[in-house]
């Protein structure tokens, strides 16, 4: 998501909803997320990168417990 899709969220989301960008929450950068699909080999690297980094930090954000499946599978059949 970019910053156009996150404006058109904006304007249709109810008022007490919060969107943001996944660079701005986990990575901290407030950058985008580029898209590799226009560039090279070498672009695809560092891009993947990035949302692993942000993943990791996302979830140490939310904490040990709730980025933890443990338990919660047993009512899933």
């Amino acid at each position: 998501m970019d910053r156009d899709n996150l404006a058109v969220l904006g304007n249709i989301a109810p008022p007490e909803a919060t969107i943001r960008l996944f660079g701005d929450i986990a990575l901290g950068t407030g950058e985008d997320i580029p898209d590799p699909y226009y560039g090279g080999q070498a672009d695809f690297e560092p891009i993947y990168t990035m949302p692993l980094i942000g993943c990791s930090r996302l979830l140490e954000t939310l904490g040990a417990e709730r980025a933890s499946c443990s338990g919660n599978t047993s009512s899933v059949r």
